[in-house]
């Protein structure tokens, strides 16, 4: 088993990730990976196999998935609700205030994760914080999609052949914006995804000179999620990191052209609708001849070589694709 998955059936435990001195809360009727804890509790811990089964055999329909950071994961987690509602579940997300618009847009019930959040009597779940996070340490889970993982450490025996990404775009703004244009993002939320401003500047430059518009993603406050997701819809292209827009993407069915060094094509895009004719990923880390390390940067002693070659040298990988997706 990939997972090896147990069920907190009594009282509130607090104890804290293997690896990092996070305080985690297991709540009661909450399953969770094993491996995350420290210590042994077998007086509160009931093993099981799959959270599905475990729910089925009980005849439970309803029950909670958290996951409290990462933009792209809480985006990633929208189609394995839809399919669990198609699977005759009532799944609803515990997600971090920031995220609960995302959830509103999208359909999805949420509660927003508080420090002092506790379970309701009778209530289960699933913490998948730790879980989607272990693609950096297990070798098994590190060639994995981040939405397999989801549905695997659920208990799914087959990932099912249509995931529903789908956005209501009545929901969203109309913008004003009169001509064709593009969407660059280049600063994701660690050094893991990010360019140099240097090569952001040269990259818009670029563009221009070509004649094509270019709009950035910065951190704006004042902008919306529906605004992102209009910004994004509207959009020929999106060039961006291995970041939040690209799943943002998938949803409104944009052509992407995704820059990716220490992630792989495979672990970001097979899931995007418009695969692989529009959406594509562009190996940076190639061009030095580096293998894709998926984050473990000890080759490149932290450096992340891959994301610092030549402006020009990005430009020329990523603009043929971005030609050919503007072409009506």
């Amino acid at each position: 088993m990939i997972f090896n998955f147990a069920i907190n059936k009594t009282s509130t435990v607090q104890s804290f990730l293997s690896n990092q001195a996070i305080p985690l809360t297991v709540e009661p009727r909450q399953a969770l990976d094993t491996s995350m804890i420290v210590g042994d509790f077998p007086e509160v811990l009931q093993p099981i196999g799959s959270f599905i089964d475990y729910l089925s055999k009980r005849k439970i329909k309803r029950f909670y998935i958290t996951r409290t950071y990462a933009l792209g994961d809480i985006l990633m987690m929208v189609p394995v609700i839809r399919a669990l509602r198609c699977h005759g579940f009532d799944p609803y997300s515990r997600v971090p205030a920031w995220a609960k618009p995302i959830a509103d847009l999208l359909d999805i019930e949420a509660e927003v994760v508080t420090s002092h959040h506790h379970s309701k009597k009778g209530e289960y779940g699933i913490l998948m914080d730790g879980v989607v996070e272990q693609d950096h340490s297990r070798i098994k889970l590190s060639v994995m999609h981040r939405v397999d993982i989801y549905f695997t450490a659920l208990g799914f025996s087959k990932i099912p052949n249509k995931l529903d990404w789908s956005v209501d775009f009545k929901k969203l703004p109309k913008l004003n914006i009169n001509t064709d244009y593009i969407v660059l993002q280049t600063q994701g939320s660690t050094k893991m995804k990010q360019l140099s401003a240097l090569a952001t500047v040269s990259l818009i430059r670029f563009f221009e000179e070509k004649g094509i518009s270019v709009v950035q993603i910065r951190e704006d406050r004042n902008r919306s999620i529906e605004g992102l997701f209009a910004l994004i819809a509207g959009a020929k292209v999106l060039v961006t990191m291995d970041s939040g827009p690209l799943w943002v993407s998938h949803m409104t069915r944009t052509p992407v052209v995704a820059l990716l060094g220490p992630t792989r094509e495979s672990e970001r895009l097979i899931y995007h609708p418009l695969y692989p004719k529009k959406a594509v990923g562009v190996a940076l880390n190639e061009t030095i001849g580096c293998k894709s390390c998926f984050e473990d940067t000890r080759r490149c002693g932290d450096n992340m070589t891959c994301l610092k070659i030549q402006p020009r040298k990005i430009f020329e990988l990523i603009e043929p694709y971005v030609s050919r997706f503007m072409e009506k």
